[in-house]
């Protein structure tokens, strides 16, 4: 029967096809991305043109709906909408509507499909339908100069000019990448026909003639590459080697068949899927069947010739050898002959091949007969008392068990010598550690088995107690009965005492004694059966210690040690002897309290928890107090919940209890931990990343626009994410806020920033820093305390180095105590600053009352002042307020020269903002202040727009502004939110 062979593609049809796909698909994407940016960009210059037009409706419009002159104002958005080819114009001219009685009188242009402009007609679903299926629609309200509102105009663009043009670039791409795709496949086939294709053929060819073996006959050709010369080299030495080995594997097939006749051994092979056994070698001399009549058919399974009380055995351990659970089969059996004798046999087997799912495949093995072999080791038992001066003690007994002999090393291991024991029973070591059904079993498996080992318990000759390692063998007598009994022990004192150094370890934290993860996770699934059969409740308590790490700092690990040993000493204490605490970690604890009858039970407990934790402690001479943080979840639960689920609610618990101000304790929630779980892992992330230092501070200049002096920088903190990169404030601030990781923020940034002003002065850069406080940090109670520690740590920096500054809006909320601080700080020579001033409610009397030094405005009003009146009124009333006060003004956000004329004019003489330098690394800072250099054009007279010119012609001769309130009386509106810098 012939079979028709199957032509599979060639490696040249398959690189051609993944070299096409990959230049399809690359240039496909090309091609896609540079329609979308095409297509953003006309979109971008089409909303640009639509809020040009916008702006000229709205100021063109407005005196003709003053002047109710509908129909010019109609001319005026015909020719607008023709003009820019929008899709429709509509306009709501409520004072119209006053007259007409409708809350708007509505007029445009709609462009129909073919392109032509009709009158807008209200309340028809063609001209609705038109202005639903436009592009896009903007709309500002009509302004008429004194303020009112007059109405709203709205444009609506359509997609029809966007896509005729997109078409077109369409088009004009594909046919470049099309012509670009086919020049580069046409070059990489040729290359790699000419370089890969041809001389992979030629090794082909080359090794396709083969001997009856399989190896090939001719070596591979030489070529003129290097790295295929290379690879042909290699071949032709592989080839050589296999070559050897083959004729080398046949010389070793041949010489193992000589020694499996010679050591008289049957081999097997067994198809376990198939069930059938390949037989070889020595089975005939073994069992007397001929190798034909076992391999049959029938196909005969060595199986039925085992004896059938070891077959119990046999059996057991082939299902051992295929759960993995030993490596090897190995076991004595008695197979009985095809003349009906039974013989001793030893086999021995090794699974070779597993399936994908851990399944036994084949199976090799051996038997062989060790009939005499068993006869030579009955005979040889005896002579094992011979061995006197074994490290083992020996003892010989007779059939009764009465002792006849022992060798040197019993008496060395029990004291008792051979004459203390003669005619004794074994007995008379027993220890009374084990009772009567052990020695019940020991004797059943000598009886059945004729051997048993395994530890027991003795007493020495001294009276003391002792393990030891014992195997004991009964020797058989030609009548099958037991004439001799043999045991063989060893002293494993010293192992059994290493053995509870090692479980010790394992178990129980090596610095505090207490138990560790691994046995407290023993303990806790113990204590969860015991509470579903008894119907009682097991509360899981997590809890670390706040502030360790700065007795760590401050004291060293030796203190911090000692605080941990007598912590987990007053915790052992002060809980019941059913209860269970542990050490899992640093200075993480996590105690298991049993037998309540209700949640509600645990809380009384809990103060003798809190009392151990934040009582002081005496470390070494050093008086030394912490607090902890409790997390408590219960058990059972309404779900289904393991011991790990358990440990994590309590971790979350007591991570919320962090949170919420940490010397405390919290329940856990189930609801509460879906909703906040996000939020922790990023409050986390936060609190990770200030442990490993990816947070970095940039620092923006502060100078003087009038001399050019540097007064200061201004500290900023940017996170170096892991993952998005470089985050600004805004990106993680609000997150921590109002929370007491905002504190560990603002500590690391006023340290940074000490020990960053002690490396420029020590570069000879003296300056002034200030750092931006967050209203959480600020309502601390030790605040001020934890202020003086730190500016003690750093004698050599002057306080007036130091500048605080904080919101208007926090400041307001508790001026009381936000001018005590900043009084307090000043008596010690730190000035402060409010920033963002002019964005919150803060009244004459508030700014009376608090004594800071500097107003910033926010750089809201200064990026506008020289476009809205109303921002440059703000500026004015605020300046003139400051200086009201006696207080320096600072203005953020400068950003063009313009804007320094201005504000220089007005009497504001210090700033920052881009115009003068972005926010830069400390590294740069240096550099920067050595280029520093004034710019000249700052003090000419500021050139301002005819809308602006009002404003300062009024200013200058001190006329009063009509209709118009002094700034410092007023609310400011800022829509948008600003950024929270610290």
């Amino acid at each position: 029967m012939t079979h028709s062979t199957v032509r599979k593609p060639t490696i040249f049809t398959h690189f051609v096809l993944a070299v096409t796909l990959v230049v399809i698909s690359v240039f496909s994407l090309s091609a896609y991305l540079t329609y979308y940016n095409q297509r953003e960009e006309l979109i971008a210059d089409i909303d640009g043109s639509a809020q040009e037009s916008l702006l000229r409706l709205t100021s063109t419009v407005a005196p003709y709906i003053s002047s109710y002159s509908v129909n010019e104002y109609e001319k005026l958005i015909y020719a607008e909408a023709k003009l820019k080819q929008f899709h429709a114009i509509i306009i709501f001219d409520l004072k119209m509507g006053d007259i007409i009685g409708k809350p708007s009188y509505i007029t445009g242009y709609v462009r129909t499909k073919n392109g032509q402009l009709q009158p807008y007609r209200q309340g028809k679903d063609v001209d609705d339908s038109r202005l639903e299926s436009s592009f896009f629609s903007v709309s500002s309200p009509i302004i008429s100069k004194g303020g009112e509102t007059l109405g709203q105009v709205t444009l609506y663009v359509s997609d029809d000019v966007i896509k005729d043009e997109l078409n077109q670039q369409l088009i004009h791409t594909i046919l470049t990448s099309i012509a670009a795709a086919i020049l580069l496949l046409t070059v990489l086939f040729y290359f790699a026909k000419r370089l890969f294709i041809k001389p992979i053929r030629q090794i082909t060819d080359a090794i396709a003639t083969q001997d009856a073996s399989g190896i090939p006959l001719s070596h591979i050709p030489e070529f003129s590459h290097q790295e295929l010369s290379a690879l042909s080299q290699t071949m032709n030495n592989m080839l050589n080697v296999i070559r050897c080995s083959h004729d080398s594997l046949q010389l070793e097939h041949s010489r193992l068949l000589n020694v499996l006749d010679g050591t008289r051994t049957g081999t097997w092979e067994w198809n376990v899927q198939t069930g059938h056994i390949e037989y070889s070698g020595a089975w005939h001399d073994i069992l007397g069947w001929d190798i034909a009549e076992l391999n049959g058919p029938p196909n005969k399974n060595w199986n039925i010739f085992i004896h059938p009380d070891d077959r119990i055995n046999s059996d057991t351990l082939i299902d051992r050898l295929f759960d993995k659970e030993i490596e090897y089969y190995d076991c004595e059996v008695r197979l009985q002959n095809r003349s009906g004798d039974w013989i001793n046999a030893l086999g021995r087997a090794n699974v070779v091949d597993w399936d994908k799912n851990g399944h036994p495949l084949k199976v090799l093995g051996t038997h062989q007969d060790i009939t005499a072999h068993k006869k030579a080791e009955e005979k040889l038992r005896l002579a094992a008392t011979v061995f006197s001066h074994s490290r083992e003690g020996i003892i010989i007994a007779d059939s009764k068990s009465r002792i006849i002999e022992v060798n040197d090393a019993f008496t060395r291991i029990t004291g008792y010598s051979i004459d203390d024991v003669r005619g004794q029973k074994p007995s008379i070591l027993h220890s009374g550690k084990q009772n009567a059904d052990f020695y019940k079993k020991m004797w059943q498996s000598l009886t059945e088995k004729g051997h048993w080992s395994g530890e027991l318990w003795n007493r020495r000759k001294n009276g003391e107690i002792y393990p030891e390692l014992l195997t004991i063998s009964c020797v058989l007598g030609e009548d099958n009965k037991p004439v001799n009994f043999v045991a063989v022990f060893s002293d494993i004192t010293a192992y059994k005492e290493h053995e509870r150094e090692l479980e010790l370890i394992a178990h129980f934290d090596v610095l505090t004694e207490l138990p560790n993860r691994f046995l407290l996770g023993d303990r806790l699934k113990s204590a969860m059966k015991h509470a579903k059969r008894s119907g009682q409740y097991v509360a899981i308590i997590f809890f670390d210690l706040d502030g360790f790490k700065s007795v760590n700092d401050a004291y060293g690990h030796e203190v911090g040690d000692v605080l941990l040993q007598e912590i987990a000493k007053r915790m052992q204490n002060s809980m019941r002897d059913s209860d269970t605490i542990a050490r899992i970690g640093g200075d993480e604890f996590v105690a298991i309290l049993t037998g309540l009858h209700s949640p509600e039970g645990c809380p009384p407990l809990l103060p003798r928890l809190i009392a151990a934790t934040s009582d002081p402690v005496d470390a070494n001479g050093n008086l030394v107090q912490v607090s902890a943080s409790f997390g408590i979840t219960f058990f059972p639960q309404s779900d289904e919940v393991d011991a790990d689920t358990l440990l994590r609610q309590a971790d979350y618990a007591m991570y919320q209890a962090k949170l919420n101000g940490k010397h405390r304790y919290n329940f856990f929630d189930a609801e509460l931990e879906r909703t906040l779980k996000s939020q922790n892992e990023y409050l986390r992330s936060i609190g990770y990343g200030l442990t490993k230092k990816e947070f970095f501070l940039c620092y923006q200049p502060k100078v003087n626009f009038r001399t050019g002096e540097i007064i200061g920088l201004e500290a900023l903190i940017r996170w170096q994410h892991p993952t998005q990169g470089i985050l600004m404030p805004k990106d993680f601030i609000p997150s921590i806020e109002n929370r007491s990781l905002i504190v560990d923020v603002g500590e690391w940034v006023l340290e940074t920033t000490l020990h960053q002003l002690t490396e420029w002065q020590r570069k000879g850069f003296v300056t002034q820093v200030s750092v931006n406080i967050a209203p959480h940090q600020l309502s601390q109670t030790d605040f001020m305390d934890k202020l003086i520690v730190l500016m003690a740590r750093f004698p050599h920096i002057s306080p007036s180095q130091l500048q605080l500054e904080i919101l208007e809006t926090s400041a307001v909320e508790d001026i009381a105590a936000v001018s005590q601080i900043i009084t307090q700080c000043q008596s010690m020579g730190i000035s402060f600053a409010i920033d963002d001033f002019g964005t919150g409610y803060a009244s004459l009397t508030y700014l009376k009352q608090l004594p800071a030094e500097t107003l910033k405005i926010d750089h809201s009003f200064v990026g506008d002042m020289l476009d809205d009146t109303d921002n440059l009124l703000i500026l004015e009333g605020i300046i003139t307020l400051a200086n009201t006060f006696g207080k320096k003004v600072l203005a953020e956000g400068v950003e063009k020269k313009e804007q320094i004329q201005l504000l220089l004019w007005l009497g504001c003489e210090l700033g920052q903002g881009f115009g003068i330098s972005r926010p830069m690394r400390a590294d740069k800072v240096l550099s920067w202040a050595k280029e520093w250099r004034l710019d000249p054009t700052w003090h000419q007279s500021p050139e301002l727009k005819d809308e602006l010119r009002p404003f300062i012609d009024s200013s200058v001769n001190n006329r009063e502004h009509i209709d118009r309130k002094p700034s410092y009386l007023t609310k400011t509106a800022i829509g948008n939110k600003k950024e929270r810098k610290i």
